[in-house]
């Protein structure tokens, strides 16, 4: 069989079972096994391709990153399946593609293309994470500060380090506040003490500035001045570190604009010249 038959008998196949996947059936409990079924299939086979790229310290950061963004597993598996798959294919597709306008190439091209296409395709959801894992842990520090400030509020009022813990953590639903709050509930449960469920917290999702706050309530002990101190003083480090990111955020901005300044500018010179330019050539 020719390669364009060949492409030709794989493409009718992917059409039938397309058209198969959008009828509109009852969800039976048949159709949802087997779309578990795909769904593990797919997570199993995202699990392999990401042991075999990434290394051990990398995965550890990976699970970190899923935690903070409230992505499960097999989800991110399911994602880097299908980018892998789709990434691997597009070369041979483009190949197809081509040779139906009578562009004959190399078959043996576009399978050593399909080698860097599928590492972009697994890459693609790996940057997706650890970008949306970075904002998350910007929204977590942000709120770790608010939470910090109402926790030395508390303790001003004559609120003990725990019960201005937990006050502190019940004032919002943002999903910092949640997770500190359920945190502290099982610290409660377990009869174990608040910081260090708060150090396992930020070990589980990665923040440093938790693991270190949880350090120094630690060393503070349970004298309530030594905690409160421990705690004002993180909480105004930390709202110093978000200043500093915010001036460096609006400078690397400002600096960005520069370039299409200088360029507005110059052609707005060149707008200006252009008439007295053309005179000038008449006349001379």
């Amino acid at each position: 069989m020719s390669p364009l038959g060949l492409y030709g008998f794989a493409g009718g196949i992917g059409l039938v079972l397309l058209v198969a996947g959008l009828r509109r059936r009852p969800p039976g409990t048949s159709d949802r096994a087997a779309r578990r079924e795909t769904r593990e299939l797919l997570a199993r086979a995202g699990s392999d391709l990401e042991r075999l790229s990434t290394s051990q310290s990398r995965r550890s950061r990976r699970a970190k990153d899923l935690a903070i963004t409230g992505r499960t597993p097999d989800g991110y598996f399911a994602q880097l399946a299908v980018g892998g798959i789709v990434g691997a294919l597009l070369p041979l597709a483009a190949d197809a593609a081509l040779r139906l306008f009578g562009l004959d190439l190399a078959l043996a091209g576009a399978a050593l293309a399909s080698l860097p296409c599928l590492a972009c395709g697994c890459g693609t959801p790996m940057i997706g994470l650890s970008v949306e894992a970075r904002k998350a842990r910007a929204s977590a520090r942000h709120a770790l500060s608010c939470w910090l400030e109402l926790v030395v509020l508390g303790q001003a009022g004559g609120m003990g380090v725990e019960g201005a813990l937990e006050a502190a953590s019940r004032v919002s639903n943002d999903l910092m506040f949640v997770r500190v709050r359920a945190a502290l509930r099982r610290a409660r449960h377990e009869g174990s003490s608040p910081w260090e469920a708060l150090g396992r917290l930020g070990a589980e999702l990665g923040i440093a500035d938790l693991q270190e706050l949880a350090a120094n309530l630690a060393l503070a002990g349970t004298e309530g001045a030594r905690v409160r101190a421990s705690l004002a003083a993180k909480a105004s480090s930390m709202r110093r570190r978000e200043l500093n990111d915010a001036q460096a955020k609006a400078n690397s901005t400002t600096e960005r604009l520069f370039l299409p300044s200088i360029v507005l500018m110059l052609g707005f010179l060149i707008f200006l010249m252009y008439p007295a330019g053309i005179s000038l050539t008449k006349v001379l």
